[in-house]
């Protein structure tokens, strides 16, 4: 089949056209594409109608969602922030220690007086420090405690030194332990 004479296929293409537009386009071949109307014959239900107004909240599911996830992040969280808060405890308290031994160092040279450090070694576990008729208390914190104090008391001379050198070992709950050592010459630390 030959193709129509030019004139005949634009008055055909705008004859299309013309009657297309109420119902529908064609495309540059002039095939018309007819446009989807809505119509009362499908129910109200499988109708696809834009939102009127921007939803506002969140759904009950994703909200379980989010308690869920929530949850789960706090349950396994919970026993490694115990342990870590622990550990931490009882760094802190080896720590404290050795600048405790430090300050009463530095506090015997400049008083020219013996300081004495005693380790509480029974319950409530802690040290006391005795100088010039006062006494500095330290308790330590709940689940650390002494596994052993050698000596029990140590003095820190006016020269510095210490009348001999000593470990502290400390333990928590979990059955960490710190070990504090002092040496004669009056350093302390953290091994």
């Amino acid at each position: 089949m030959a193709n129509p004479p030019r004139a005949v296929r634009e008055r055909t293409f705008r004859g299309i056209s013309a009657v297309q537009s109420l119902s529908g386009t064609a495309d540059s071949r002039g095939v018309f594409c007819p446009r989807v109307l809505s119509s009362n014959r499908f129910p109200e239900a499988f109708r696809m109608t834009p939102a009127t107004h921007a939803s506002k909240g969140f759904s009950m599911v994703e909200l379980m969602i989010v308690i869920t996830i929530v949850g789960m992040l706090i349950g396994f969280g919970v026993p490694g922030y115990r342990r870590y808060s622990q550990t931490q405890s009882l760094r802190g308290s080896a720590e404290n220690l050795v600048q405790t031994v430090h300050l009463q160092r530095s506090k015997a040279m400049s008083t020219g007086q013996d300081v004495v450090l005693n380790f509480n070694t029974s319950a409530p576990y802690g040290w006391t420090s005795v100088s010039q008729g006062r006494s500095y208390s330290y308790v330590l914190p709940n689940g650390i405690q002494y596994t052993s104090a050698n000596p029990a008391s140590l003095t820190l001379g006016r020269n510095g030194r210490v009348s001999t050198s000593g470990t502290v070992v400390l333990v928590n709950n979990l059955g960490i332990t710190d070990t504090v050592s002092i040496q004669i010459s009056g350093m302390a630390m953290v091994r």
